[in-house]
């Protein structure tokens, strides 16, 4: 039934030059230009795995004049000559297709658009059409039973455009789309349009009147100006309008069966992305089904047979059960320098779940060799004398989580030299694609066996000890094998990149660190949030009762397509500035901050999304996430997801509670100590200026914080040329939003607006500050040349990032990789130095304070849980650690504060003697 079947059209030139000036220039080892062709394949992998076509065809521009070209000489011919680079890839685009067995459409004399609208048009009877597109002219194609699938920016935002959404956008239905362009014209095609209607007029006209037949028997009724164009342009209009409508009736030779999606030759993608050296997308391959044709299944339908999966084990991989047996493999492993090691517990869940056995891998007589090992929470036992070994190096894939696993029976992993998770982190910060199986594929070209495949998902999902034993051993004792085979891979690759002192000194160390911070966890006083519950419930209720109030009637505050008519339809305020969405007029925090005193009910509405995030987020579920044996929340501190080094946290996110508002530091009031103990918290004073100073090597900047003065204050005094002790508090706070602003790419309106300030103020304010501080001007300057030669920038310290976007051809890319590329030295340098302390005060608190533990960190602050009797010491010994953590050109200075509670907190003075 074709009711079942859904087609992919992809408009192939459309989306091959969106890729080509969306993405920087990239070639693989051969010098053969691919930055298109890898924009168009992450198009078409997103494409296929977001609306699952049953059939896939693409259509192709053919060289040579159209009939569009024959009726109009000067039909784009402005168009510059495409690039070479760009030529040279349309060929490889049809070599990615072909290897995805995507059949070609193509017609001489027609464009691709005259081949998609033939297609939708032909194709009908209830059969589902999506075109693939970055090309809003495709858009007249629209109807019941065809979508768009659109590009809004770059190559991954995506948008699926139906009728609703396009006459939200024009106005008027995609039936005339050819009218508005005959009135409005296509620059971009050189359609002429009529002279003097541009695209505000067209919009209106059509959408009041429709056709252009009907414009024009309307006449009369329009502005003289208007009507006088018209009246001398009717020819030109309609002409126009024939340019701009697509031809749905070309003869082409095109089965539908030939488009069938369900298979493809793996062998050949896999081996044409190699060429490509495009294994970043390997893993986003969707699985072929072995020739199967749609009834059958697809590439997006379950291959499950209902029968127990066996799996072959290689020669290569043992099942270790016998305690003889396991005596002389942990004997064997002993003798070993360097071993790879996973566990599998029950379920997800380190501290939760216990162990069920572990996998091993080792390369002996120059073959690499992997165990598995079954065992229980006391025969693991046996193996504490191996797992604790300092003299046998352990390495692994995210071991943060081996390390808790262990722990539950009160083993200490060690020594963990190497993580192959934080290496692909540290090799390539700017993605999160770090997973093994992912990794699997794309340095090894290894498919790992997916863990669905053993224990099922949702909730016929099995425990892994329901799993067959032969099963189980395979599956583990791959996964050690390709930790042992990635460790020998990134260890080069850590090494030639320069991150070797990173990797070893700051990030494997830290491992250990966080595994005990999240074992330790931290109290949570469940009544201080019951109460503020109830207070941000009533505050809540009374916001609701003003906005209607002010709304003039009730409805639901929050839906945003209520809202949306309320704002724009009820109270008619203005859509200046305002984004368009899929389905209106944007209501997002910063579209309302735009509407800011435009009328009261604006402030009521943000102080409302204010408190239901607070509710939402933290307020109540903060509860839930509790231990009920230990009473403490034992949340995550993640390695592996800045892109700049910096932690974050989950479960709950302690990086997003608003410390600057009452209700936000009464969340803080819930973290507390146990009784007898005390929170002490460390927490660096403008760490990143102070980088700033060093790297900068800014005279008027390192004076300043030499001397101990307030960088903000004096900065004020500068630009305003005031002394300082007649510098305001809105004064400091502009130049505080300056010290910032300016580094991190502000440009005039944004500072304006965060330091209440004209635009024309901002603008003067921030050429005096680059005229004061020259040397840090200088310094991104500088950054920015680097990053465009290298393709990279480091921190003091060497860790890397990688910006290939500094140099695209597309503006607002290139503005953000150049923006990311002065940020990251600073807060890469600034998260770097925080976990050198990290790694430092955990080895000394051991042993100087052994009761005491690190149990939180956001942004530049630690906060450590100590017996109230060693509190000024432990202070001491953070303050210490802290401002030793790094030698700077300019002090690093650490406030200390200790209280009950993470919010009530008492500044502790200590001397730095």
């Amino acid at each position: 039934s074709k009711r079942k079947l859904k087609l992919a059209i992809i408009d192939a030139h459309a989306l091959i030059h969106r890729a080509y000036h969306a993405l920087p220039p990239m070639t693989n080892k051969q010098g053969q230009p691919t930055g298109a062709v890898y924009g168009f394949t992450t198009m078409l992998l997103k494409m296929l795995t977001t609306i699952k076509p049953t059939h896939v065809v693409a259509a192709f521009d053919v060289k040579g004049p159209t009939f569009r070209h024959q009726e109009f000489k000067e039909y784009k011919a402005h168009r510059k000559k495409p690039d070479d680079d760009l030529v040279a890839q349309f060929d490889t685009v049809r070599e990615v297709l072909k290897a995805f067995n995507i059949p070609i459409v193509q017609k001489p004399g027609f464009e691709a658009d005259d081949v998609i609208g033939t297609l939708t048009a032909r194709l009908d009877g209830g059969l589902k059409k999506v075109v693939v597109t970055g090309d809003k002219d495709i858009w007249q194609l629209i109807d019941d039973d065809t979508t768009i699938f659109t590009l809004r920016r770059g190559i991954t935002d995506t948008v699926l455009v139906n009728e609703v959404l396009m006459r939200e956008q024009y106005g008027f239905g995609p039936e005339f789309i050819p009218d508005y362009k005959g009135l409005a014209g296509d620059a971009s095609d050189n359609i002429p349009g009529v002279e003097g209607i541009g695209d505000k007029t067209a919009r209106e006209l059509v959408s009041k009147y429709g056709s252009i037949e009907k414009i024009y028997e309307h006449l009369a009724e329009l502005p003289t100006r208007a009507k006088t164009r018209l009246t001398d342009h009717k020819k030109g209009a309609l002409f126009s309008r024939k340019l701009a409508t697509i031809r749905r009736d070309i003869k082409i030779d095109f089965d539908l069966e030939d488009a069938v999606i369900s298979d493809y030759d793996e062998q050949a993608v896999y081996d044409l992305f190699e060429e490509l050296q495009f294994r970043s997308l390997l893993s986003r391959l969707p699985k072929s089904d072995g020739g199967q044709r749609v009834g059958q299944g697809s590439l997006f339908g379950s291959r499950a047979s209902g029968k127990e999966l066996k799996l072959d084990r290689p020669d290569n991989y043992h099942l270790v059960e016998s305690k003889k047996e396991q005596m002389e493999l942990r004997k064997l492993l002993e003798k070993q320098k360097v071993i790879a090691f996973d566990t599998e517990n029950d379920r997800l869940g380190a501290r939760q779940y216990p162990i069920i056995g572990m996998s091993w891998a080792a390369k002996i007589d120059g073959k690499i060799k992997a165990w598995y090992v079954p065992v229980t929470s006391r025969t693991v036992k046996d193996w504490q004398g191996l797992l604790e070994n300092p003299k046998v190096g352990k390495v692994g894939h995210n071991l943060k989580y081996d390390y808790q696993v262990l722990k539950q029976s009160g083993i200490t992993l060690g020594p963990i030299v190497f993580d192959t998770m934080l290496a692909s982190y540290l090799l390539r910060s700017g993605t999160r694609r770090h997973s093994l199986d992912i990794l699997a594929m794309e340095e090894l070209g290894h498919k790992a066996i997916p863990i669905t495949d053993l224990i099922g998902s949702g909730r016929d999902q099995k425990a892994m000890s329901d799993v067959p034993l032969n099963n189980l051993a395979v599956y583990a004792a791959e996964d050690a094998e390709v930790s042992w085979k990635l460790y020998e891979i990134f260890a080069r690759k850590i090494k030639d990149d320069g991150l070797t002192r990173v990797m070893r000194e700051l990030e494997v160390p830290l491992i250990t660190v966080l595994a005990e911070m999240e074992w330790a966890g931290v109290k949570l006083d469940e009544k201080v949030l019951k109460d503020l519950q109830k207070r941000i419930a009533g505050r809540i209720g009374k916001l609701k009762k003003n906005i209607w109030a002010a709304a003039g009637r009730e409805f639901n505050v929050n839906s945003t397509q209520q809202l949306r008519v309320v704002l724009f339809d009820d109270l008619k305020l203005s859509t200046e500035g305002i984004k368009r969405t899929q389905t209106g007029w944007s209501t997002a925090a910063r579209s309302l901050n735009k509407l800011r005193g435009a009328h009261p009910i604006i402030n009521m509405l943000e102080e409302y999304r204010e408190l239901a995030k607070l509710l939402s987020t933290y307020v109540e579920p903060l509860p839930v996430l509790v231990d009920e044996k230990t009473g403490r929340i034992h949340g995550s501190f993640n390695q592996m997801v800045a892109a700049t080094g910096r932690l974050s946290s989950a479960d709950p996110n302690l990086q997003n509670i608003p410390a600057r508002t009452e209700l936000g530091r009464s969340i803080r009031a819930a973290f507390t100590a146990e009784r007898g103990n005390r929170l002490v918290k460390a927490d660096y004073s403008q760490l990143e200026l102070r980088i700033v100073a060093h790297m900068a090597k800014d005279d008027k900047m390192m004076e300043t914080f030499r001397a101990g003065e307030d960088i903000h204050r004096a900065t004020a005094a500068w630009v305003n040329g005031v002394e300082v002790d007649e510098v305001t508090v809105q004064q400091r706070q502009a130049a505080k939003a300056l010290n910032f602003g300016v580094l991190y790419g502000m440009g005039p309106n944004n500072f304006a607006r965060a330091a209440d300030i004209s635009v024309e103020e901002a603008r003067l304010f921030i050429e005096r500050y680059r005229e004061q501080y020259a040397g840090v001007t200088e310094m991104i300057e500088e950054t920015i040349e680097q990053a465009e030669a290298l393709g990279w920038v480091e921190t003091l310290l060497g860790r890397r990032r990688y910006i290939p976007e500094i140099n695209s051809r597309a503006q607002p890319a290139r503005a953000a990789a150049e923006r990311a590329a002065f940020n990251f030295p600073i807060q890469g340098t600034a998260a770097d130095i925080l976990k050198m302390a990290m790694v430092e005060l955990y080895k000394k608190l051991g042993d100087q304070y052994p009761g005491a533990r690190m149990v939180l960190t956001v942004h530049d602050e630690l906060v450590v849980e100590a017996n109230k009797d060693e509190v000024e010491g432990a202070a001491r010994l953070m303050k210490e650690v802290m401002e030793g953590a790094m030698t700077l050109k300019v002090p690093l200075i650490v406030e200390t504060a200790v209280g009950s509670n993470w919010r009530d907190m008492e500044g502790l003075v200590i001397s730095n003697q």
